[in-house]
């Protein structure tokens, strides 16, 4: 998801104006410093990250900075810092836009690499897209990109704004907030836990252990094939669609939205209409 510069802000382009655009680029490579890490923090901003876990290799970022100034590619930087045991990595936009940009201006970052499969990795992405696969763990902050991570052995925990995500075979999930962006998860391992659905959808296909979710807002929420129990406490104007749980359906408060169930091999209690 790229952002174009102007008005001294980053500011959005429809995603077809943008897509593949790079009218200048340069190389980019950083090999990681790894010694004594114990974690891994990508600082991805508006960038893009496709990273895999690996049991061998030398854990370097390749990739390109792509911009629609040349003078603009100096400013693109992949930088690496010791905090502790975890190793940030930072993909950077350094300057600063002054004044009015006239026309369509961007400047972005696309890499990927790999580091050691047992790794945990936090994922700070802003308004970029990430690709994350077979590394231990992964505990992000979304804006307004998409995130696609598969093949997580550990669990995935997600706090997401305006963006989308799709999880694929995790061991677990855990998303404290959803704003108005979408979350789907296929292959859960153990449980998923939900704090509050705003305006954004929430979709989830096999699990393996319980769903337990706090609040749905004006969001649709879809469960299937859960193999434990599904534990809901409000749902305001959305709605909750169950379906194959082989445990309980539990919902505490319903407000104007609507819920349906089937296949719920263990007791269902809901609140009395209204």
């Amino acid at each position: 998801m790229r952002k174009t510069l102007a008005l001294c802000a980053l500011l959005s382009l429809p995603a077809v104006a943008m897509a593949d655009d790079c009218k200048y680029s340069e190389p980019r490579e950083l090999k990681l410093d790894l010694a004594g890490v114990k974690s891994v923090l990508f600082d991805v901003q508006q960038n893009d990250l496709k990273l895999s876990g690996a049991s061998g290799g030398d854990s370097t970022l390749r990739g390109r900075a792509c911009a629609s100034d040349e003078d603009m590619l100096k400013e693109l930087t992949l930088r690496q810092r010791h905090d502790g045991d975890t190793l940030v990595v930072t993909l950077k936009h350094e300057g600063k836009i002054h004044g009015i940009s006239v026309g369509n201006r961007y400047a972005y970052l696309n890499v990927a690499g790999s580091i050691p499969a047992n790794l945990p990795v936090q994922l700070q992405l802003g308004s970029g897209d990430a690709e994350i696969s077979g590394v231990a763990s992964l505990d992000a902050k979304i804006g307004s990109g998409d995130l696609h991570a598969q093949n997580i052995r550990g669990a995935v925990s997600a706090t997401v704004g305006s963006g989308d995500i799709e999880l694929r075979n995790v061991g677990s999930v855990a998303l404290p907030t959803l704003g108005s962006g979408d979350v789907k998860a296929d292959q859960v391992g153990g449980d998923v836990k939900v704090g509050t659905v705003g305006s954004g959808d929430l979709t989830v296909h096999g699990v393996r252990g319980s769903v337990q979710l706090d609040s749905v807002g004006s969001g649709d929420v879809q469960l299937r094939d859960v193999s434990g129990s599904v534990a809901v406490q409000t749902v305001g104007s959305g709605d909750l669609d169950v379906g194959n749980v082989g445990g309980n359906l539990s919902v505490q408060k319903v407000g104007s939205g609507d819920v349906t169930h089937r296949g719920v091999r263990g007791s269902v209690n809901l609140p009395k209409p209204r």
